[in-house]
C-alpha cells in the first residue's frame, strides 16, 4: 500500500512539474533572462521593442539565434 502512495504522490507531482510552461519560448524566456532581472510581462513592452531588447540582451545572455526566435514568439503572440 505504502509503493501504491508512493507511486500515485511521485506521478502527480511530476505531472504538476511538467505543465509549469505551456510552451518553449516561456521556458526559455524564464530560464535565461531571470537570472540578471525580474521578468517583465509580455505587455510591458511593444513587438518592436521586444525584438530590439532581445537583440541588445540576447548577446548578454548568450542566446543562440533559435532560442531568441523561441523566446521572441513567446512574448509577442
Amino acid at each position: 500500500m505504502k509503493y501504491l502512495l508512493l507511486t500515485v504522490f511521485l506521478f502527480v507531482v511530476g505531472c504538476a512539474a511538467a505543465n509549469k510552461f505551456s510552451d518553449a519560448g516561456e521556458k526559455l524566456y524564464a530560464e535565461k533572462c531571470s537570472g540578471c532581472h525580474r521578468l517583465y510581462a509580455k505587455k510591458d513592452f511593444s513587438s518592436s521593442d521586444w525584438r530590439l531588447k532581445l537583440e541588445v540582451m540576447g548577446k548578454k545572455a548568450r542566446l543562440a539565434e533559435e532560442e531568441k526566435k523561441e523566446i521572441l514568439i513567446y512574448l509577442t503572440k
